[in-house]
């Protein structure tokens, strides 16, 4: 039961609150306002809290964020210290910012926009260790939009003194938040708070699952005289701002991870122990510095930079970057990141060479589709071993030499329409940016096709001999078609129809082969 209430004045007019579902927010952005709420009460009470949750069965700052889908609701709860009536006005009103704005929360604004931007109605329910009251307050933007009201009523109830607690419910949400944005918003919350996950102080939930974030592998290289180098170096700079007594520092480390990583390269620049731009397929990756995206410094490149006293915009989604400052920052970041670049352009991935055992297993697999009789007959042509095999010893010592440096070639040999024929497969350690694949007909009866093994392409399936059966398999089937196209060509030239048609003809019975042996 409500004991009494007490009245919040919201002016400016709340039909500027109906505005806000129309920001350009991302929902991972628009969550985080909430948790920078919760995560700066923390350290603005820490050494209390502290106390506090010694003798708690919770003993670190929780903040559980929970979506239901059913009732078409978010809620965000913390068990921080919470607000007395001051703060819980301040948090209402729009443009009232904080006396210190030197923490996560410094315009006044985030809270109100993002639960706008959510939802039709949200309300706020808080309490502060030590105090007896607890405040609760309901927002409903279109009620009090139509009856151009710009009172709140703030409900007050007597409580436990040893109660402390915010809770941030919206309702009517605008959007669902379907399976593939949930994960998303998980990841994207994961690395925005990684510094706070780091600390094992803070806790984040989402529905009830923590958040964790998973530190990126550093490359260690072994030299040849066993000394191990870690490739990641701490680095620091200041970018001079538009006056002479202006200066903008950047702090973090930079690094190369091995596996590299499209997905999760690139820089994240943090601002107050908060990421503020990069993360999951988010990284910050300037072509100055990172090339593009098929060049291994895009995939490999990593770091985590600190701008804490650099200015961003509303909704602390990226950086204000007026005056030149992208233009200065970029331009010394380079210069700090030069060799880290360099290295992991020049650097090649041993791992990515498969072994003998591994490139013969996978050869086994492909000659079985192309010496398959059903594929033979379906495209009209005879294949067949050749009757005088190669010889062990040889053939032991061309896988030896393919293990080696990847220059040898895989040799298929096989009868086509009574004629001998050779399939070369040449794998092969090239620029990250040269072709991935490549044919040549260099005799009627012989092609050569040639695999750029330092492709981006094939990064994540070298490592696996079935998915290497599977490309030469592809890559066969496409030379084969190719030069079945220009067989029936007057001029040599393929004509596109024609090397689609042959390319669907043999991969229908590669694929059929393949399910057969599957069953």
């Amino acid at each position: 039961m409500t004991e009494k209430q007490l009245t919040i004045d919201i002016q400016p007019p709340v039909s500027v609150y109906a505005t806000y579902r129309r920001l350009s927010y991302l929902p991972w952005y628009a969550i985080a306002e909430f948790v920078d709420n919760s995560t700066q009460n923390y350290y603005d009470h820490k050494d209390k809290l502290k106390r506090i949750y010694q003798k708690e069965p919770v003993k670190n700052l929780r903040i559980e964020i929970e979506y239901n889908r059913e009732q078409n609701s978010l809620t965000i709860r913390d068990n921080a210290n919470g607000m007395d009536s001051s703060e819980l006005d301040r948090a209402v009103k729009l443009n009232k910012p904080p006396q210190n704005r030197t923490g996560r929360c410094e315009f006044g604004m985030g809270l109100k926009t993002a639960a706008c931007w959510f939802g039709k109605k949200w309300e706020i329910e808080t309490t502060r260790f030590g105090a007896n009251n607890k405040f609760s307050v309901i927002v409903d933007v279109e009620e009090l939009s139509h009856h151009n009201n710009e009172i709140l009523e703030v409900d007050v109830h007597k409580i436990d003194l040893s109660e402390h607690h915010t809770i941030i419910r919206i309702n009517d949400l605008y959007k669902l938040i379907n399976g593939r944005t949930m994960q998303r918003i998980k990841d994207q919350l994961s690395s925005m708070y990684r510094e706070d996950l780091r600390t094992g102080k803070i806790e984040i939930l989402w529905n009830g699952v923590p958040l964790t974030f998973k530190e990126p592998p550093i490359f260690e290289e072994v030299l040849p005289n066993g000394q191990k180098t870690i490739w990641k170096k701490k680095i620091q700079f200041d970018v001079p701002g538009e006056t002479p007594q202006q200066s903008f520092h950047v702090e973090g480390w930079v690094g190369i991870r091995i596996p590299a990583s499209q997905r999760d390269a690139g820089f994240v620049l943090l601002r107050r122990g908060r990421v503020i731009v990069g993360g999951p397929t988010k990284g910050y990756r300037p072509v100055e510095i990172f090339g593009q995206p098929n060049s291994f410094s895009y995939q490999r490149l990593i770091g985590e930079l600190n701008l804490d006293n650099w200015p961003v915009s509303q909704a602390k989604d990226t950086f204000d970057w007026s005056g030149g400052l992208e233009d200065k920052f970029i331009e010394m970041l380079k210069e700090q990141t030069k060799d880290y670049c360099d290295k992991a352009e020049r650097h090649r991935e041993k791992s990515r060479k498969i072994n003998k055992e591994e490139m013969e297993e996978a050869a086994k697999e492909t000659r079985k589709v192309f010496e398959s009789k059903e594929l033979t007959a379906s495209v009209g042509i005879e294949l067949s071993l050749p009757s005088h095999p190669q010889e062990p010893e040889k053939k032991a010592a061309d896988l030896e030499r393919i293990a080696k440096d990847s220059e040898g070639p895989i040799v298929i040999q096989m009868q086509l329409q009574n004629n001998p024929w050779i399939f070369k497969l040449f794998w092969q350690n090239q620029l990250s940016d040269a072709n991935w694949m490549s044919v040549e007909f260099p005799q009627e009866n012989e092609i050569h096709i040639f695999l750029n093994a330092d492709h981006p392409f094939f990064d994540p399936y070298l490592k696996n001999v079935e998915m290497v059966s599977l490309i030469q398999k592809f890559v066969m089937s496409l030379a084969l078609a190719e030069k079945m196209a220009r067989s029936i060509s007057s001029n040599n030239q393929v004509e596109a129809s024609d090397f689609r048609n042959y390319m669907n003809w043999v991969l229908r019975y590669v694929g059929k082969l393949k399910g057969d042996n599957n069953a």
